[in-house]
């Protein structure tokens, strides 16, 4: 064998081993963004515990939450017909709510940053459709709780046909 020949030989091997190495660095690439994504939802759940357990350590707040689910069938459940704005103003005192104003607005940042996660692409469409309920629903409690503050994108695709529950 030559060494041109040889020199062949090793611009081939070269060029193959660019190729593995290119493949590599686009696999890692794309566990990198995997795992920012994860880490992305997983801030967002780990925010809606601490909230969720606020409410457990909180006496007042544990009742007008127990209040609220006997209300309502359960948490995040979809909102019964009858519980309207009004049967709302029955049901609680003012600072009960109050407290579920400031808890459901709470989720609904969350909620908020899910979805703005969703359009940045870190979040894929199937994560948002497994949350579709709650983001609904977080707007639906907010608008039956005479909140005036929406966030931004989960008024624009969900508040849309809430009128009626005020």
């Amino acid at each position: 064998m030559t060494i041109s020949e040889l020199g062949s030989l090793g611009e081939v091997i070269g060029a193959l081993g660019l190729i593995v190495t290119l493949v590599f660095l686009a696999m890692e690439m794309r566990l990198k963004r995997q795992s920012e994504d994860n880490r992305d939802l997983e801030q967002v759940q780990i925010r809606v515990q601490e909230l969720n357990l606020a409410v457990a350590t909180s006496p007042s707040l544990c009742a007008v939450m127990a209040k609220w689910n006997k209300l309502t069938g359960g948490h995040f459940q979809p909102l019964p017909v009858d519980v309207t704005e009004s049967k709302i103003l029955e049901s609680f005192t003012e600072e009960e709510r109050a407290a579920l104003v400031f808890y459901f607005y709470g989720n609904a940042i969350n909620m908020e940053m899910i979805l703005a996660k969703f359009d940045r692409g870190t979040i894929p469409g199937s994560t948002l459709s497994h949350h579709h309920t709650a983001l609904r629903e977080s707007t639906r409690y907010l608008t039956v709780l005479g909140n005036l503050t929406m966030p931004r994108r989960l008024g624009e695709r969900y508040s849309a046909g809430l009128e009626g529950l005020n």
